[in-house]
């Protein structure tokens, strides 16, 4: 019994290591002019040991651990003993000559095309028969295109192999999805609640009309006898597209199907200042001297026409608002009762630039400070020259 057991231990240690020498079994497909080969074998770095294939239609040397055949029939049978320090070792492996070629299989490794995208064979895990040709396969159509360009639909696919004069076909059906298309049934309830956000925008328009009414109370300033302040500002203005949503289906960077609402709105603005201009040196009808200071800001949201979906690697809505705010002081001087006027200030600004991604995209503001020298000289009313000369500037993105 103990004898039985070591031989058939030594017989499990002869097969693993046969299994290491010869290789694995080969199908290869014929070729018209019978060219056909396949290799055998396993690389073997081992300086000492030595190989002796035996079959027909052995190509080249047959003393190396990897050869190259040329079988000419449905089986062939290949023989190799490796002679080195450990003993002789044998094992054998079979060539199969397939007069045909099929595709196995083919699974698609994206879920969804969007119309226009470019189809490749890399987007596609295929397996033939024999192994070894996927190379060689083809897909068509190599454009993702809707049956009438304006629905969202399944396209079939036909992907073919052809080996010296072998034909296989196998046919596969892909979502190709149009976002150029509105959907206006089906829309699922986060998409119906994605929305009800979205179309709160329309209340930063009446935030910016809130902001005009509490500025509004300081123009009793400006309308005090002799006051030396003024105040002055442009209502909240739109420009561009009101507010328009725009339901629709999109196919999304990591090739899934999303619901997604396509969101436009033109940009919001307002702005406002305030000014005083005191008095302290004067010659009647000669000249005249003024100190001068002048504070104010405006802000601005918008343009918007970006993408909101409920998969946030679909998201591209992000929404710019940009606030300023500057402060100045210095002296004006009038010449000639008016003929000449100037202004000389030294101004401070504070900018900031801010992209507003509230759905899963990534936030980042841009602030930036100017100290700077402002002026403006006017002549008899009607020639007017401006001047800003910068001296420092600094600014800092910050990513959120």
């Amino acid at each position: 019994m103990k004898r039985i057991y070591i031989i058939l231990l030594m017989l499990a240690f002869s097969w693993a290591t046969q299994a290491q020498i010869a290789g694995p079994d080969k199908h290869v497909v014929r070729e018209v002019d019978n060219s056909q080969t396949v290799t055998l074998g396993v690389p073997d770095a081992s300086p000492d040991a030595c190989y002796i294939w035996t079959g027909d239609h052995i190509v080249g040397n047959p003393n190396q651990p990897v050869i190259t055949v040329n079988p000419r029939s449905e089986a062939e049978d290949y023989h190799v003993k490796k002679i080195s320090q450990n003993g002789i070792e044998e094992d054998e492996a079979w060539v199969f000559l397939d007069d045909s070629v099929e595709i196995s299989t083919v699974k698609a490794k994206y879920g969804c095309y969007n119309h226009g995208d470019n189809i490749t064979i890399d987007q596609f895990e295929i397996t033939t028969y024999p192994e070894g040709y996927e190379n060689l396969v083809t897909v068509s159509p190599a454009v993702a295109q809707n049956s009438n360009g304006w629905s969202n639909d399944n396209v079939e696919l036909t992907f073919t192999l052809m080996k010296d004069g072998h034909r296989s076909t196998k046919k596969i059906n892909v979502k190709v999805i149009n976002s150029d298309l509105t959907v206006t049934q089906g829309l699922p309830a986060e998409l119906l609640s994605a929305r009800q956000r979205v179309e709160n925008m329309n209340k930063v328009r009446q935030a910016l009309t809130d902001l005009k009414s509490s500025t509004d109370k300081m123009k009793f300033l400006k309308n005090v006898p002799g006051s030396p302040c003024s105040w002055n500002d442009d209502p909240p203005a739109q420009a561009g597209l009101a507010l328009s949503i725009t339901p629709k289906k999109l196919c999304c960077s990591d090739h899934t199907e999303n619901w997604a609402l396509q969101v436009q709105f033109g940009q919001l603005t307002y702005g406002a200042s305030f000014g005083c201009r005191v008095p302290f040196y004067g010659i009647p009808h000669i000249a005249s001297a003024d100190l001068v200071c002048n504070f104010g800001g405006s802000v601005a949201v918008g343009p918007i026409d970006g993408i909101m979906a409920l998969n946030s690697n679909c998201n591209q809505l992000c929404i710019p608002v940009t606030l300023s705010l500057f402060l100045n002081g210095g002296v004006g001087v009038a010449l000639g009762g008016k003929v000449l006027t100037a202004d000389l200030l030294l101004q401070g600004s504070v900018m900031e630039q801010a992209s507003w991604c509230p759905f899963g995209t990534a936030n980042n503001i841009k602030i930036g400070a100017t100290l700077s020298v402002v002026g403006q000289v006017t002549l008899a009313s009607c020639i007017t020259y401006s001047i800003e000369k910068p001296i420092a500037t600094v600014s800092q993105t910050i990513e959120l």
